[in-house]
């Protein structure tokens, strides 16, 4: 193999890394980074080698991640291969002993950075494993990583595999999962806490089931209560809807704006007759009408669960979740019930869990609202974090008790 070349980094990114973040950004140092070279070792303030790392110059916002900091570098990146299947095969292992992953079909077996596979996602979807790029450093090695995975589970054909490249931008979110045949689609169910659930795949670019939020569902299974009433904003296809009927929830109501969503939570509700959905009610609405309308209705709720995208758009200006979360607080309080509780969720890198908690009771302190912070709910199970990388943290939420 050719020699790495090693280049200096910035002394922003010496200290990072040193502190375990794996990322290195666009700076004059590494946008100096030669093009053409799959790896770059970094070097230190005295110019001593100190990581390997991944090179990804065509990346808008991560121009290279960290590999190890492993000596020696030439043979860490000569067993690059290697070392992804022992990667992969460590993570599957941790997942198939985690007790908590037996009531789902859909669980993470590997989760980027904190499995030392950054920008790497595999998620298990049932018979079917999606494989998902953050970096398009892992196209070079689609039959590595299927083949580890295949390697754990001997059953799964090479049509039950999925590629897709996750874009930055909006215009490549666009773009549906990738196959070998461009125009492939796919169709199934699966079970999450005994729940059935309609995903697709190679449609869109999203598949219509959050795994990243199964823990979190899991977690409030403690907060809806026989007869709750419960308000699912943004609802998405309605899985924390279809886990409140599940529960003896008595009412719920889910608002979205997409007529597409609206629709694909019915198919889900269709597909789980023992649910009572006379006791379910869809407005298919911007959250802003929808929190109207119940206002005027004199309706209210004991449980409000917000997950609003991490920015939107009215047509003339873009507004991030962050933001818009005060004049969603003055209205969700309109409609929640004494003592009810106001589950909120951010899902953005961008702001950190402690900024995110402090902007939320700033915002309730300047509209005189009186709530008590009960818990606060974050990434977990088969979606680990890693320390010193705040960025990995991106799914944060709040749940609040009106007083």
């Amino acid at each position: 193999m050719n020699k790495i070349p090693e280049c200096q980094i910035h002394p922003v990114s010496i200290k990072l890394i040193r502190q375990g973040h794996p990322w290195i950004t666009p700076d004059s140092f590494s946008n100096r980074f030669p093009r053409n070279s799959e790896f770059v070792i970094a070097m230190d303030e005295k110019k001593r080698p100190m990581a390997l790392l991944l090179h990804d110059p065509d990346h808008r916002n991560v121009k290279a991640r960290l590999w190890t900091t492993k000596y020696p570098f030439d043979r860490e990146a000569l067993h690059f291969t290697a070392g992804i299947q022992a990667r992969i095969d460590v993570a599957i292992d941790k997942r198939q002993h985690m007790k908590e992953l037996t009531e789902r079909e859909n669980y993470y077996l590997v989760f980027g950075e904190a499995d030392q596979l950054p920008g790497l996602f595999i998620q298990k979807l049932g018979d079917r494993v999606l494989i998902q790029f953050y970096s398009s450093i892992w196209n070079r090695y689609k039959a590595v990583i299927q083949a580890s995975v295949q390697e754990a589970f001997q059953e799964l054909k090479d049509d039950q595999f999925w590629f897709q490249l996750r874009g930055e931008t909006r215009e490549l979110q666009k773009l549906p999962a990738n196959a070998v045949d461009a125009g492939r689609r796919d169709e199934f169910h699966l079970s999450e806490f005994g729940n059935q659930y309609l995903v697709r795949l190679g449609s869109s670019y999203d598949h219509g089931l959050y795994t990243d939020m199964s823990a979190v569902r899991f977690e409030l299974k403690k907060m809806i209560k026989p007869e709750s009433r419960l308000l699912n904003l943004y609802s998405y296809t309605g899985a924390y809807s279809l886990w409140a009927l599940k529960l003896g929830a008595g009412q719920v109501t889910s608002v979205d704006l997409s007529p597409k969503y609206i629709e694909w939570l019915q198919q889900n509700l269709g597909l789980n007759p023992e649910l009572d959905s006379t006791k379910h009610h869809s407005l298919t609405m911007s959250v802003d009408e929808a929190l109207e309308k119940i206002s005027a209705e004199g309706k209210t709720f004991d449980v409000i669960i917000c997950d609003p995208p991490s920015s939107s758009s009215d047509g003339d200006k873009r507004t991030s979740a962050i933001k818009a979360y005060r004049e969603l607080l003055r209205d969700m309080d309109k409609v929640l019930a004494p003592h009810g509780k106001l589950v909120i969720f951010l899902n953005t890198h961008q702001t950190t869990a402690h900024k995110f908690e402090r902007v939320i009771l700033d915002y309730l302190k300047e509209l005189n609202l009186n709530y008590k912070t009960l818990q606060k709910l974050g990434l977990g199970q088969d979606c680990p974090t890693l320390k010193g990388f705040p960025e990995g943290s991106y799914l944060k939420g709040l749940v609040l008790e009106k007083l």
